[in-house]
């Protein structure tokens, strides 16, 4: 079985004084849209990494949303903090993981069953690229024995052994600034 497991715990230190999950894109909180492609994914459930909890939560109410678990972590932890509180919250069953990011609101939600599709036997991950780029989400086989994340980095995905498939310009684009803020809206990536 698998989850989809959404990091949203960073400070949002590059975009100013506002938490940019919050900020709206074609009226939409930024998390909200990552949320909808999360749940658009073929797994059984959905687990938010956050650092305000209480927030997302009340974001998640409002909006009617089920089959989503909030998990806290430190606001501002390293990438590998958010991680491991996902994984931590996986039940037995739950072996493989999407891994969304909360502040890429432009992912196609038909993303991720392209690659549940493209997980073959022999590769450990799936994941999109765009002109080379690697993107998001990435699907990972047997989250829990996958090479252990460490600082502000992800999983290290063995070379060889990760499917790639060719994903549109948005499985890149995330949202650090402002300024990326005014870019998607510019380029109309809300769905």
């Amino acid at each position: 079985m698998r989850a989809a497991i959404i990091l949203a715990a960073g400070r949002s230190s590059r975009f100013g004084r506002r938490d940019k999950l919050f900020a709206p894109l074609a009226g939409i909180p930024l998390l909200l849209h990552a949320i909808r492609a999360a749940r658009a994914a073929p797994a059984g459930r959905v687990i938010v990494v956050a650092g305000r909890p209480g927030r997302v939560r009340a974001l998640i109410r409002r909006d009617g949303i089920t089959r989503v678990d909030v998990v806290a972590a430190r606001r501002g932890a390293p990438l590998s903090v958010s991680l491991r509180a996902g994984m931590a919250a996986l039940t037995p069953i739950e072996r493989d993981a999407f891994i969304f990011l909360g502040d890429m609101p432009g992912v196609d939600p038909r993303i991720a069953a392209m690659l549940a599709r493209r997980l073959a036997p022999k590769t450990v991950a799936a994941r999109p690229r765009h002109r080379g780029v690697p993107g998001h989400p990435v699907l990972i086989r047997n989250v829990r024995t996958a090479v252990a994340p460490r600082g502000d980095a992800g999983f290290r995905l063995p070379p060889g052994r990760v499917a790639w498939i060719e994903g549109r310009r948005r499985c890149v684009l995330d949202v650090d600034s402002a300024g990326d803020l005014a870019r998607l809206r510019r380029l109309r990536l809300a769905r």
